[in-house]
């Protein structure tokens, strides 16, 4: 049986292809609504449905009426749907708990360190993002320094939970690759075997595969942002 729901974000956002992997995963269908805030492309609509988001995405809407924001509560939510894939570990609650550590620990500490160096990177039509270069080079050591714990503790493990692949690689890996897109060039992938062993596991994943075919990869370590202020 097919689940129907509605999320709204786009697909190069680094919050959607996980919602949309792991919809893959436990057959759910995904209706896409393309909401791009920084653009102004369906933000005020999406305001409306989605008050208390204040523009973040993504926000997913069920037919019973069921709205949803905030990352890791949609991962979670569709995850226990039908629970095909063991998604959130083995069923044990030390597992769905060290799976939901994982997962905050990518979406509050490891993407928005990330963002911090690679975010002055990107284009934006509109509200671009400007950063002094010494906010930068505090974003670059930051990410860096996070990144080396996770290269020591996936040198010794092959999965984040576990025994097999959890929302918590899906979600790490995820954010990993905005790393490897923009700022993470080839001599670092070379330097961190753990990792990229361990990314290259998700992207070889069916449902990964479905959704993202294929990673976009920097080939060298941009040495300043193109967005800075303060030069």
């Amino acid at each position: 049986m097919t689940t129907y729901f509605t999320l709204f974000g786009y697909e190069v956002n680094e919050h959607v292809p996980k919602r949309d992997t792991q919809a893959a995963a436990e057959g759910i269908e995904l209706n896409q609504v393309e909401v791009i805030p920084r653009e102004g492309i369906g933000k005020s609509e999406y305001l409306t449905k989605f008050p208390l988001s204040r523009g973040k995405i993504p926000g997913l809407e069920g037919l019973d009426g069921l709205r949803l924001t905030e990352t890791l509560a949609i991962t979670t939510y569709l995850a226990r749907i039908h629970n095909r894939t063991q998604l959130l570990g083995d069923g044990t609650n030390e597992q769905s708990a060290q799976v939901l550590s994982w997962m905050s620990w990518a979406n509050e500490e490891l993407l928005p360190t990330l963002a911090l160096w690679f975010l002055p990177l990107i284009p934006f039509s509109l509200d671009p993002v400007a950063a002094a270069p010494a906010s930068i080079a505090q974003g670059k050591a930051a990410s860096l320094s996070l990144l080396s714990a996770l290269e020591d503790y996936l040198q010794v493990h092959a999965h984040l939970v576990g025994t097999h692949l959890t929302l918590a690689d899906v979600m790490v890996a995820m954010y990993v690759a905005r790393g490897l897109e923009w700022v993470l060039g080839s001599q670092w992938r070379d330097e961190n075997t753990g990792i990229m062993r361990h990314f290259e596991m998700v992207a070889a994943w069916g449902p990964v595969r479905e959704i993202v075919p294929s990673f976009k990869m920097v080939e060298s370590t941009p040495e300043r942002g193109a967005k800075e202020v303060g030069n």
